[in-house]
């Protein structure tokens, strides 16, 4: 009934709402409201701990849940998302429907006990959301897809910016009640729903490549066939190590800005927080887009290892420059270079595979490193117990780090155009 609902909204559409520029700009947004909204509960959560009680511990066990929970979506949403073509509009259009319900239940819950089982509802909106999105630009748009899935994580970025931003000014208006903050968020997450309803709810109901539908069983086969080639499995290692300490940078970097001085914290009020984490990811509205043309110009090496490498180097000057006008520099000299790498990676993996496997092959690699990211934050908790809060960073910088050196020694088929060096 859904597909047949899909094929009749998609064949209804006008023209315009059925072509790439329409379709990229919706997802782009789409993208970016689901980011908003994963960026605001970095602010959110360390305001939840001192509310609630809860331990060094406790904190890293509800980042760990967020993680794996959106990996442990991932590897089926992929194969949902390529063995039904027809239905991605009604998957985006859920996506909204998750937030919303998400944080209403954010703003009820009493304990440690329920946020923990919130917390795995949490991520799905933006998880999910990924799948069906990559999947149509990479297929849409073949000799510019590093380009068009940077301009998609535009989108992202953008929420990624606002979030912290606009939790941290409800925060200070609301005298720092999180409750009141949360239920908030329902409200616009009900609206994007009716919105990515009208917008995209024919994406995939024209029946483009439907004669590449497969079996499920050949989706498991292919599946295999990822998990045994070399580039993809070193890809998921770099792209883990990226999100490990992506995960390890933004949650204590939230936490370091708020805890009072007395606990090795600068004490920042909820406003600045978010300010900070705004200066974190702001400048990859720009940079993304020039580092995705970039990587489909002369390759994705030459992109990703200096970005790395430099993100891992300005990490560990976040706790010696303390407080001031220097600590905005990094951080915002941080964003510059990490802001873009997410997709220039998943741009690097669908490189490396055929057409009609982006979903199932964006699932496993997505998952994997969500799940994986999802042990960084307890080992985070167990360095910050054992060595103080600053020692954070340096965890995160040889998480960085690693990535780079692994790439480096990583043959990878290049980007479609760019010859094989």
């Amino acid at each position: 009934m859904a597909a047949n609902l899909a094929g009749g909204l998609g064949e209804s559409q006008p023209r315009y709402r059925r072509g790439g520029p329409f379709v990229l700009t919706n997802l782009s947004i789409g993208h970016g409201f689901t980011h908003w909204y994963g960026q605001s509960i970095v602010v959110l959560l360390p305001v939840i701990q001192t509310a609630l009680g809860f331990s060094n511990f406790q904190f890293g066990a509800l980042i760990a849940i967020l993680s794996i929970s959106g990996g442990v979506a991932n590897i089926p949403t992929g194969f949902v998302v390529d063995i039904f073509r027809r239905r991605w509009g009604l998957i985006l259009t859920l996506c909204m429907a998750v937030a919303a319900v998400g944080y209403g239940l954010v703003a009820a819950s009493p304990g440690f006990v329920m946020l923990a089982l919130v917390f795995i509802l949490l991520p799905l909106p933006g998880t999910v959301w990924h799948m069906p999105a990559i999947a149509a630009i990479s297929q849409r748009f073949p000799t510019r897809r590093g380009f068009s899935l940077s301009m998609h994580g535009v989108g992202g970025q953008i929420g990624d910016s606002i979030g912290p931003l606009i939790i941290g000014a409800l925060l200070t208006l609301f005298a720092g009640a999180w409750r009141p903050v949360a239920l908030v968020y329902v409200f616009p997450a009900v609206v994007m729903t009716v919105v990515v309803f009208w917008a995209l709810f024919h994406l995939g109901g024209e029946g483009d490549d439907g004669g590449q539908r497969m079996e499920v069983g050949q989706r498991f086969r292919d599946a295999g066939r990822l998990l045994r080639n070399p580039a993809i499995l070193a890809l998921v290692l770099v792209s883990s190590l990226r999100d490990m300490g992506s995960v390890v940078l933004m949650f204590w970097l939230a936490k370091y800005l708020h805890d009072p001085v007395a606990d090795g914290g600068l004490g920042f009020s909820a406003f600045m927080v978010g300010l900070h984490l705004t200066l974190l990811l702001i400048l990859g509205v720009v940079s993304s887009p020039i580092a995705g043309l970039l990587s489909d110009r002369v390759g994705r090496k030459l992109v990703l290892i200096p970005c790395l490498t430099a993100v891992g180097l300005l990490s560990l000057a976040i706790e010696p420059v303390g407080a001031g006008i220097l600590l905005m520099i990094i951080v915002l000299a941080i964003g510059l270079f990490s802001s873009s790498m997410n997709q220039i990676l998943q741009a690097t993996v669908l490189d490396q595979v055929g057409r009609g496997t982006e979903g199932v092959t964006m699932g496993i690699v997505m998952g994997v490193n969500s799940v994986l990211s999802g042990i960084a934050p307890l080992i985070a908790a167990v360095v910050v117990n054992n060595f103080g809060i600053g020692s954070v960073f340096t965890y995160a910088a040889i998480l960085w780090v690693a990535g780079a050196v692994v790439l480096a020694f990583t043959p990878l088929r290049p980007p479609p155009g760019v010859p094989a060096s």
